[in-house]
């Protein structure tokens, strides 16, 4: 384990290379997104058009880069030893129509497949309807790797990674309410593939 836990980033190439460096370092990823589907199990035309949205100065070319190494990431879950991911993912980022029907569609087949090939990913649902939560304040990602925790927060015009003792309670408090508040894995998988299929049909419909 290296120290990049605790190195400061000065530029965005490090502060990219620090977060790189801790995710494949880290031994166990728990991931909240209340908005999109969270950019490690994103399939590459949702990609583009999540990061074209959220970075729309960022050149094209850019923007399939970015998009590539979401796949490298994602790739690294079927390998031996690899880490332990596991994902809340709000209802809403299930009908949100980034890049298209289509493209969301392929996400969501994306999704079930893989559920069904990552025995290293656990999958759940938030659903609609549900009470309020810490949740709400916005997306953010825990790491852990050989004791050590970070967390990462991102908005629109900043993001941050700590390790301060009380964010990390705070956040991993928050962590445990979204768990306790989301389907369990099965019925979120079915609540996935039902929602594929009613996109399929109201698409086949037109």
């Amino acid at each position: 384990m290296t120290a990049i836990f605790d190195t400061p980033a000065e530029t965005l190439g490090e502060h990219i290379a620090r977060l790189t460096s801790i995710e494949a370092d880290a031994d166990a990823v728990h991931l909240w997104q209340p908005m999109l589907i969270p950019g490690l199990l994103q399939a590459y035309a949702y990609a583009c058009a999540a990061i074209h949205a959220t970075t729309p100065a960022l050149p094209l070319h850019a923007v399939d880069e970015r998009a590539r190494a979401r796949q490298q990431r994602i790739d690294q879950l079927g390998r031996p030893g690899s880490r332990h991911v596991h994902a809340v993912i709000d209802e809403n980022a299930l009908h949100r129509p980034v890049g298209g029907a289509d493209a969301l569609i392929d996400q969501l087949d994306h999704l079930l497949t893989l559920a069904a090939l990552q025995p290293s990913l656990k999958l759940q649902i938030l659903p609609y309807g549900g009470e309020a939560h810490p949740g709400l304040a916005g997306a953010f990602t825990l790491y852990r790797a050989e004791g050590q925790r970070a967390v990462f927060v991102e908005t629109l015009t900043s993001s941050e990674i700590s390790t301060r003792p009380d964010d990390l309670a705070a956040y991993a408090s928050a962590w445990d309410r979204l768990e306790r508040l989301a389907l369990p894995v099965e019925a979120s998988l079915n609540l996935i593939e039902d929602t594929r299929g009613a996109l399929c049909a109201r698409k086949s419909s037109r």
